[in-house]
């Protein structure tokens, strides 16, 4: 493991919290673990810790204005701005230290922030079983029916090869169950507008989720019976990694409202759903 790392939380816009729920894994092997929300008082440090061969990866994050002086922890009454998009927790560190700074929040009448709410999940960074891990650009590749597993890009993470052509994998999703996916490791080019050129991009039935550059992101409710995962990439450098993610299959709750759950998947460039840019 790296040694640990230090990082400022920066802002985006205003929201409010809503709460999620997440299904429980069995206690035996590699899972997802979901860690306990912390709060921390602006001007201050917090470390956000993980099992070694865990990565942490923040899957919401959020600046509060304390309505009630001295607080430091989320009230319904508080105003918040949402900084998810832009926490920093980028190396395989097992500890990521970040340090709070006060935060003027213009979605807060220009107040000042009182605290920062972080929540996160300690994602593997890979598996027992070799059999559970896969190349993303694999030749003749079959559809993943695995109900957990580690996909990387060719080389990842010591080499850097670019791509002759678009690589695509599916995995396929019982109709019972549903899956939870993070993208753990990104680190590619963010040259290209959108994310054109250089990009790893997730499709369900509902909408695209595209990214390049330098990323960690826990992806929302997938409803799809087939998920596909498209990776690009056309500029080489060397400090450039490649892509690493990870998904686990669960089971579905009965009030999820995934009513296309069924529909036929084709790849972002043939399809109209929205393309989302975390």
């Amino acid at each position: 493991m790296n040694s640990t790392t230090t990082s400022t939380i920066p802002i985006t816009t205003a929201t409010t919290p809503t709460t999620t729920t997440r299904a429980t894994q069995q206690p035996d092997g590699q899972y997802v673990q979901t860690m306990p929300p912390l709060d921390a008082c602006t001007s201050s440090s917090v470390s956000l810790r993980c099992p070694n061969n865990y990565v942490v990866v923040v899957s919401r994050a959020f600046y509060g204005v304390a309505q009630i002086q001295g607080l430091c922890s989320y009230s319904p009454s508080d105003c918040i701005a949402d900084s998810t998009s832009t926490v920093a927790c980028n190396s395989d560190s097992i500890q990521c230290n970040l340090y709070v700074t006060k935060k003027k929040l213009p979605q807060c009448n220009d107040q000042f922030s009182s605290y920062v709410h972080i929540e996160y999940d300690c994602v593997p960074i890979s598996m027992d079983d070799s059999t559970k891990e896969y190349n993303v650009c694999q030749q003749n590749s079959t559809e993943i029916t695995s109900d957990q597993g580690i996909i990387r890009s060719p080389g990842y993470p010591t080499q850097f090869p670019i791509t002759t052509s678009e690589c695509l994998r599916s995995i396929r999703v019982p109709h019972d169950k549903t899956i939870r996916l993070w993208l753990s490791d990104l680190y590619i080019s963010s040259l290209s507008i959108n994310c054109v050129s250089d990009h790893v991009t997730v499709v369900d039935s509902v909408q695209t989720y595209r990214n390049c550059g330098t990323k960690r992101y826990a992806y929302p409710y997938l409803c799809s019976s087939t998920i596909l995962i498209q990776y690009s990439v056309q500029i080489q450098s060397s400090i450039y990694r490649g892509m690493r993610m990870y998904f686990e299959i669960v089971d579905r709750p009965t009030n999820d409202n995934c009513s296309n759950s069924n529909e036929t998947i084709t790849p972002a460039l043939a399809i109209k759903h929205k393309l989302l840019i975390p």
